[in-house]
């Protein structure tokens, strides 16, 4: 069995929902990267994009995640850039389950309309309508995810219960 889960996917898939319970299944520590980021800078992400734009969060997020490469029994959610860090992805795979979550356009945009806080901690990263970016952004990735992720679990047509179960079931096996 792997150490750790890793969630990766674009924002708003789900990753800190599904990532919570599964690691309360597991008995495990639940770490997200952006509160992760937060911690370290002292500052919100927002605030790193707003002054050293997006090229200065993305240093950071690569420091946190090359932290993460010691932890065991953690199920950690990542920023949706996060699988940008492709030089990082190899010894993080070793280590643990990657698991891609994924969901219908739609589904996204829905959600990010609906979340009141999207636009405070999740900045744009174009300045485009957001279904647009969020378009552009996973035409971009999907190649990405596809190639780090061991496993997708669909969050638009699963429950969160069921993406833990799906999720627990391929970890159990690994």
């Amino acid at each position: 069995m792997k150490e750790c889960v890793y969630l990766i996917g674009c924002r708003a898939v789900g990753k800190s929902c599904v990532g919570a319970e599964l690691a309360r299944r597991l008995g495990y520590d639940f770490l997200d990267t952006d509160t992760m980021i937060v911690k370290k800078t002292g500052v919100s992400v927002a605030s790193i994009v707003a002054e050293k734009g997006w090229q200065g969060f993305r240093k950071v997020e690569s420091e946190v995640l090359s932290e993460l490469g010691g932890r065991s029994s953690c199920v950690i959610a990542t920023g949706g850039g996060a699988i940008l860090h492709r030089e990082l992805w190899g010894e993080l795979k070793k280590q643990g389950l990657v698991v891609w979550l994924t969901a219908d356009l739609e589904i996204l945009c829905d959600r990010l309309r609906r979340d009141q806080n999207s636009e405070t901690l999740r900045p744009s990263l174009t300045g485009k309508d957001i279904c647009q970016e969020l378009s552009d952004v996973l035409t971009e990735r999907k190649p990405l995810y596809l190639e780090t992720a061991d496993l997708a679990v669909d969050t638009g047509k699963l429950t969160v219960a069921e993406a833990v179960h799906a999720i627990e079931q391929a970890w159990r096996t690994t």
